[in-house]
């Protein structure tokens, strides 16, 4: 039997952690298996040509937000090139509506919800004739596959979902496949959250289940000795234990090779001193964190299942940006129950205050199988359709607001997340709040149509001046073109190299539309 693993990722950095656990638990069966992970900015009818020669006999994809879409079209186009080829879906995407998917696509032939590795190991023993019971026929045979769901006589059949197996027995995805170097590295040290956030998928898991420190410090040690680029761990709150995740920290410190960063998800209210006074003593570069913040909003909170209390999480995450040496990452989300746009500016600006190396909008998505899907309707959430199944509006906040916050992510990302305006946007600051600054900005940016092209960097430099422009021409600040020629000159010193930076000013300041 020929089997394929693959996903479509978001970018070509990343790579798939599932399909790895998939391999890995079927390397010793008689089986020709290939895995083969393409992106979303691939052609499809690349994919398309790249699996139709290849001759499988199934076929298996990973789903997500970011590629259901292309996936179904894709496995539509494979099951008529090959109509006996079976496909396989599973992953987040398809876990919570599996018999309606199924009933949407006939080409899918099975589909697994929930965790994937003993399900896929029995069905791939299952397909290869390695039957339980020489009494049971095929259809029998699937039917005791946990968590499958598959077509048999015209019909499609639910499997009940068993409980997850010990995190301990499941096989570490990189002892068979070499990690690659110039992509991100995934690994996970604990499954589940013990937190029940009404937007989040990882509420739905009851409980946290760890690998043995033992064996993390082992395949941390395999990732030094590798000198891979990043290894990112998409444990949902790595520092659930604060002893338990302190140990893993010491010993990324004690065994650093000098290469490698790794990239971690905290919750703000759990950190302490001891954590912080460790990760002081690490190399600049070593640590990425990121802590989401979501809402400064007490009844936002509430709504969402989270603690009402914002100063915890604000104090410890400014200690730790105050740290120096590690980057550090913070998120707030728009369109959540309750929240209007005059507790979203506040937050806004209490989260900006913190000066985070990079502060990112994120925008609710009701998520299929979450609490925040039941609740729509009652916080009048307004979402689209199709994935990433994107809020539109809410009873707080309208589709045009939701629209101009977007517009300021950009703005906040172009001039603070991607650097080189630090002296600039200190100008601003002085004289006017963050939202409104950024607000304004975005209004005189779209107004303008500077959206409707890719700009430069420079092109960037030459934008802001116009707006300090505008905003003296129309009194809305005295005297700041001159003082904002002098801080954006001091940043593009900073951000270019003298031959750019003659080049520039050889240009002028002038911005063609």
């Amino acid at each position: 039997m020929k089997i394929l693993l693959s996903t479509l990722n978001s970018q070509y950095v990343h790579s798939n952690l599932a399909i790895r656990y998939l391999y890995t638990v079927i390397v010793n069966e008689d089986v020709d298996c290939d895995m083969r992970e393409f992106s979303i900015n691939n052609d499809l009818n690349y994919i398309y040509n790249e699996i139709v020669p290849e001759d499988y006999d199934i076929v298996c994809f990973s789903c997500y937000l970011w590629n259901v879409e292309e996936t179904v079209k894709l496995c539509s186009d494979l099951k008529k090139a090959k109509p006996s080829l079976r496909i396989m879906i599973g992953g987040p995407e398809v876990s919570f509506n599996g018999v309606e998917f199924m009933e949407q696509n006939p080409w899918a032939d099975f589909l697994i919800s929930g965790e994937g590795e003993y399900p896929f190991f029995r069905l791939i023993q299952i397909l290869t004739g390695k039957k339980l019971s020489p009494e049971l026929s095929f259809e029998e045979e699937l039917g005791t596959v946990p968590g499958l769901t598959y077509r048999s006589r015209g019909m499609i059949f639910v499997n009940d979902v068993i409980e997850p197996l010990d995190f301990n027995t499941i096989p570490f995805p990189y002892s068979v496949l070499e990690p690659e170097k110039d992509k991100v590295v995934y690994y996970e040290s604990s499954r589940g959250c013990p937190f029940r956030c009404s937007y989040c998928l990882s509420s739905i898991d009851k409980s946290v289940r760890s690998l043995d420190i033992s064996r993390v410090e082992q395949e941390l040690r395999y990732f030094l000795f590798k000198d891979l680029m990043q290894v990112k761990f998409i444990d949902r709150t790595f520092n659930y234990d604060k002893d338990r995740a302190y140990r893993i920290l010491r010993y990324i410190i004690g065994n650093d090779n000098r290469v490698t960063n790794f990239h971690f998800e905290l919750c703000g209210d759990l950190l302490d001193d001891k954590t912080i006074k460790l990760i002081k003593t690490a190399r600049k570069g070593l640590f990425q964190f990121e802590i989401g913040i979501q809402s400064m909003n007490p009844e936002t909170l509430r709504a969402c299942h989270r603690s009402e209390n914002v100063y915890p999480v604000l104090y410890n995450t400014e200690k730790l940006i105050n740290c120096g040496n590690c980057h550090v990452h913070i998120d707030l989300i728009a369109g959540l129950p309750l929240e209007t746009m005059e507790t979203f500016e506040r937050g806004f600006d209490r989260a900006y205050a913190l000066k985070a190396d990079a502060f990112q909008m994120g925008f609710l998505k009701v998520l299929k199988g979450t609490v925040m899907e039941d609740e729509a309707e009652k916080y009048g959430i307004v979402y689209r359709d199709h994935a990433p199944y994107e809020v539109v509006s809410t009873r707080d906040m309208s589709a045009e607001d939701m629209v101009l916050l977007k517009q300021i992510d950009r703005m906040l990302d172009t001039y603070y997340n991607r650097g080189g305006f630090t002296n600039t946007l200190n100008f601003f600051m002085a004289e006017t709040t963050p939202f409104r600054f950024y607000k304004g900005l975005a209004e005189f940016y779209y107004e303008g149509g500077y959206q409707n092209r890719e700009r430069r960097k420079e092109d960037q430099y030459r934008i802001l001046y116009a707006y300090a422009k505008e905003l003296e021409r129309t009194g809305k600040a005295k005297n700041c073109t001159e003082e904002v020629l002098k801080t954006l000159d001091m940043d593009l010193r900073g951000a270019l190299d003298d031959i750019n930076y003659r080049r520039f000013n050889k240009k002028g300041w002038e911005i063609s539309r």
